[in-house]
């Protein structure tokens, strides 16, 4: 059964999505709390399972060999262990049952080609026990937008790490929360977990150096969105006039219902994941797309089920 909050603890939550690693006293803020409240509120959420992980957004552009793709799968409804076979894949980021000619839909990040391949034979070997052998890999050839972070590209298209750099992104990536210890990572914590450990002002100097570089685009958190008001969510797939593809990302990444929007080697070569309050709100937000004279056509997939990813 889902929590009942607060209209305070709602705005927490907005806020949080926007920046989750601010102090509580800057999370306060905007709320007119106090410090103490917001220590104790995000405690009381952690112990709920309101907040579920804290998450770094980063951009894969920034990142040697960092690259993502989207999976859809048939399963068969009789054969109940596909998704959590899917949802053991530690590349996975999402999982949604969907409607239509695939009743699932993944997003996966990897790090190499040979990390790539071993994804596919463990997927061939998902989908040969689901009993219908069917799946599309879509390929991300560009992230415009992540969690509602923008994210802007740069001439040059990737920074060079250090292994201590990717160690840290590695580490922030995802983090569970637990009720005894209920806040993100501090950077001492952060240097402990890394081989060999760091010191605070070294791991300090190096996240100030991944911002810098735009490697991390921002801190969020995840929840189950229905706590913000937002239950609905789609994915849409869009064809757009040839040659402005870029141009329409820039203006539909400007649209606060889309909360994730990607480039892809697909005909229909935007792809967006949308977050209404209803279905009322979502038809309003297909009306405005087409205000565009450049989308020439939509595929529409409606989540079902939106699974918690576990933190690996």
């Amino acid at each position: 059964m889902q929590s009942i909050l607060s209209d305070a603890e709602t705005h927490l939550l907005e806020v949080m999505i926007q920046n989750s690693r601010n102090t509580p006293s800057t999370l306060g803020l905007p709320l007119g709390k106090s410090r103490n409240w917001v220590s104790r509120t995000i405690q009381s959420l952690v112990k709920k399972g309101v907040i579920r992980s804290y998450t770094t957004i980063i951009d894969p552009a920034q990142v040697k060999a960092a690259r993502d793709t989207i999976l859809f799968m048939k399963s068969n409804p009789r054969e109940q262990d596909v998704s959590k076979k899917v949802l053991q894949m530690e590349e996975l980021e999402s999982l949604d049952g969907i409607a239509g000619e695939f009743s699932l839909i993944g997003f996966f990040r990897f790090d190499s080609q040979g990390a790539f391949e071993d994804l596919l034979d463990r997927v061939d070997s998902v989908v040969a026990t689901s009993g219908t052998g069917k799946y599309n890999l879509v390929q991300v050839l560009t992230t415009y937008k992540k969690n509602r972070f923008k994210i802007t590209h740069s001439e040059s298209t990737e920074s060079y790490l250090s292994s201590k750099e990717l160690e840290i992104l590695r580490i922030i990536r995802r983090q569970k929360p637990t009720p005894e210890n209920p806040f993100p990572l501090s950077q001492d914590a952060i240097g402990k977990l890394i081989i060999p450990p760091m010191r605070q002002p070294a791991v300090s100097k190096a996240i100030d150096k991944l911002l810098i570089k735009k490697a991390i685009v921002g801190y969020s958190i995840d929840i189950d969105f229905s706590y913000i008001g937002l239950p609905v969510k789609f994915f849409v797939r869009m064809k757009v006039s040839p040659g402005t593809a870029s141009q329409t990302a820039q203006r539909l990444a400007d649209m606060d219902e889309v909360w994730d929007l990607y480039r892809t080697s697909e005909d229909y070569t935007l792809f967006a994941t949308v977050r209404t309050a209803n279905i009322e709100s979502f038809n309003r937000f297909l009306r405005k797309l087409y205000e565009n004279e450049n989308v020439l056509d939509t595929h529409s997939h409606i989540s079902l089920e939106e699974w918690f990813v576990p933190v690996h």
